[in-house]
């Protein structure tokens, strides 16, 4: 078996000292409490503003979006969980979709503002979250260079752009949270213990100092895995109702050494 390489909480404060304060908010309050190394201890997590955020950072392992299904049986992985939503109608993927520079679906959806573009296997450039203007900015020369460079990218809903929480003033449904985020050129992926509004979540993000954060599917398509430092594999999410209707994922990769 290799060596787990997701580490959460406390890679996530190292990091962060390193921010300049326009990006990080977090409190000395907070940092005291982050052990100096855990792997995959859900229990370590974080209150801020009364709700519990737990943090999944990558080490040695890199960002892939996939529209087949990860198998747990492949211990490269380490994490995974659904990405972009999947139409109920047809059990499609919403929005642009491009995994490895292949186009899986070429319609842009005109009502989420965010995206990320997720490098290609042999770049070394940071993976990067940001605002489509509703779409707008995902125009042929665009999409046409993430297919040259075989990026992958997923359409979804920003919750925090450059440093400031969005806001959703008509949406007070309260559900599991969960992002992947993008700060001081580490990605990571944050989600929330207990349900809360997507307002909470955001201005807890940006609480937390994350930078830029992406939403993942959620609701009852909220099932996801992550893998412990034995291998054995643990389910998060807590509604899980549609997990075999779930249409596309991100995973987290071990590199190979």
């Amino acid at each position: 078996m290799r060596t787990t390489c997701l580490i959460f909480i406390a890679v996530f404060a190292c990091a962060l000292q390193n921010c300049n304060n326009a990006q990080s908010n977090i409190t000395a309050e907070i940092a005291d409490t982050i052990p100096l190394r855990y792997s995959f201890m859900r229990d370590s997590a974080i209150t801020i503003d009364s709700l519990e955020i737990v943090f999944y950072i990558p080490v040695n392992a890199s960002l892939e979006l996939t529209s087949r299904r990860p198998l747990k049986s492949n211990d490269s992985i380490v994490f995974s969980c659904a990405a972009a939503f999947t139409l109920l109608d047809n059990g499609k993927i919403d929005g642009l979709f491009i995994e490895n520079g292949t186009k899986v679906v070429s319609h842009v959806n005109r009502s989420l503002g965010g995206g990320i573009i997720i490098s290609g296997r042999n770049s070394n450039a940071a993976n990067r979250i940001f605002g489509t203007e509703m779409g707008k900015l995902l125009d042929s020369t665009l999409v046409d260079s993430m297919v040259a460079n075989s990026c992958s990218f997923f359409q979804q809903i920003q919750m925090v752009r450059d440093g400031q929480p969005l806001v959703f003033r008509k949406d007070v449904s309260k559900f599991q949270r969960r992002a992947i985020c993008v700060t001081n050129g580490k990605t990571m992926i944050v989600e929330t213990l207990w349900p809360c509004t997507l307002q909470k979540f955001a201005d807890v993000l940006k609480k937390s100092g994350i930078f830029n954060a992406l939403y993942v599917d959620m609701g009852s398509w909220d099932e996801g895995w992550k893998r412990d430092d034995k291998g054995a594999i643990k389910t998060i999410g807590i509604m899980r109702n549609s997990t075999s209707r779930q249409s596309n994922w991100i995973l987290f990769r071990q590199k190979a050494h």
